[in-house]
């Protein structure tokens, strides 16, 4: 979205200055943006965030003057020290639950709280970034159908694409605390349908979390919203559960990060909100897993047949039992061979589209080409299979009532793999094309 510099008002005092990208500048919907995030932090204020002390929106390239923050942003502290003792989880969520509070009051929501944009101020976190906020009456989907935000500290509504409310924030403020108390997000790591799915589906892992902000974790990270405690509720379960040893101390940001000395010096650029939809999904398909299940099948294939044979001498039944033994793994010795010379297959679904490379050979169909997407189970193994909006003959792949079969999902693994990787992929299609997505 662009760069932030180190700048120096007449007044004396530090502010950081972002300035827009100049291939951003002449984009109307940027444009847009950007004078929302202003809007937005404006309407916060005070010290839930960095205080924004002078703008221009209709300058060559829009820029925005805030607050500076002598501080690091919560990843860069865990990434450098480690996660934080439990008393400073705690002023952290008693903050983080103040600056949520404001946001609130202002008709905010801000969708995207993650530890890169709390920063850890001497006086308390600052929660920044408002590039993708929306105001209460507007917090269902965007306008494109897409739902932005950073996988692992997503709420369940945000990627099901449901109405999204203040519990969304308070669903992140928990998955901010597991991370800021073990060093991890509560799904872990992984790919981005991974984290999406286990978001919606599994239960957080909460074993660093230390004991006392447990039960408080858990209900913010509750899969309804309806259950989540809201900032007020948050506050005042932390202030009448402190222990009573909890050093009354916060964090120790002036220790984290030296402040600068000169003016006017530029430092990192921000993420844009547009770097906050991850990169695709990949899948691929394996050669040695079906050539090892083959040669598996066939060396007992080869052991039925010894003792099959006249000279092993094994009774009838038994010779029969080897005989119709060596028969099926033979067969399925074939199967698997069949498909290990199969050329091999790469898919990766991403915001551009659906790519497929199959022997070095690659295909692209953009998401605008395609009407709809639908994971199909074909003679019990599953399929991606894709519909166009302006059919073309592909002689690429195999046809399916209508449709194009792009992808053979983990044909050549174990079923727990195969559904393991059908349920990643029907994540990315739901997360990447919520409109064409078919999820039968």
């Amino acid at each position: 979205m662009g760069t932030v510099y180190l700048g120096q008002g007449r007044d004396g005092r530090q502010v950081a200055v972002k300035v827009a990208r100049a291939e951003l500048a002449d984009d109307p919907r940027f444009r847009e943006r950007f004078r929302r995030e202003v809007e937005m932090a404006r309407a916060v204020g005070g010290g839930a965030t960095a205080a924004v002390v002078d703008f221009d929106t209709r300058a060559a390239r829009p820029w925005m003057a805030t607050q500076y923050v002598p501080g690091p942003n919560l990843q860069e502290a865990v990434e450098s020290h480690g996660p934080l003792p439990e008393h400073h989880v705690r002023r952290l969520a008693e903050g983080l639950a103040e600056a949520l509070s404001a946001i609130h009051r202002a008709g905010l929501v801000h969708r995207d709280l993650k530890p890169s944009n709390v920063l850890l101020a001497p006086d308390g976190p600052r929660v920044i970034d408002f590039g993708i906020s929306r105001a209460l009456e507007h917090t269902a989907l965007t306008e494109t159908g897409m739902v932005f935000g950073t996988p692992g500290f997503l709420s369940p509504e945000q990627i099901t694409g449901q109405e999204v409310g203040p519990a969304s924030d308070v669903f992140s403020l928990g998955a901010v605390l597991v991370y800021a108390a073990s060093g991890n997000g509560p799904f872990g790591e992984g790919p981005t349908s991974t984290l999406l799915y286990r978001a919606v589906h599994s239960a957080p892992e909460l074993g660093e979390v230390p004991a006392s902000l447990r039960p408080l974790v858990t209900r913010c990270l509750h899969r309804d919203p309806v259950r989540r405690p809201d900032p007020a509720e948050i506050t005042q379960l932390l202030t009448v559960k402190a222990p009573a040893t909890a050093p009354a101390v916060k964090p120790p940001t002036k220790a984290l990060v030296k402040p600068p000395t000169k003016s006017l010096v530029k430092v990192p650029s921000v993420k844009a909100p547009e770097a906050s939809t991850p990169p695709g999904a990949k899948f691929a398909t394996s050669r040695i897993v079906p050539a090892t299940w083959g040669a598996l099948n066939m060396a007992v294939a080869l052991l039925a047949a010894a003792i099959a044979d006249p000279a092993a001498g094994a009774n009838g039944a038994t010779q029969l039992l080897a005989i119709a033994a060596f028969v099926v793994l033979m067969i399925r010795a074939a199967r698997f061979f069949s498909i290990a010379v199969r050329r091999k297959m790469t898919l990766e679904v991403s915001r551009e589209g659906i790519a497929v490379t199959r022997a070095g050979v690659f295909k692209q169909y953009w998401w605008y080409e395609l009407a709809r997407v639908r994971v199909v189970p074909h003679r019990r193994r599953p399929w991606l299979v894709v519909w166009l909006k302006e059919p073309v003959r592909r002689r690429f792949f195999r046809s399916h009532h209508g449709g194009v079969r792009l992808y053979p999902v983990a044909h050549e693994r174990s079923r727990r793999r195969r559904d393991r990787d059908t349920h990643e992929l029907r994540a990315a299609l739901a997360w990447y094309l919520p409109r064409a997505y078919d999820p039968r």
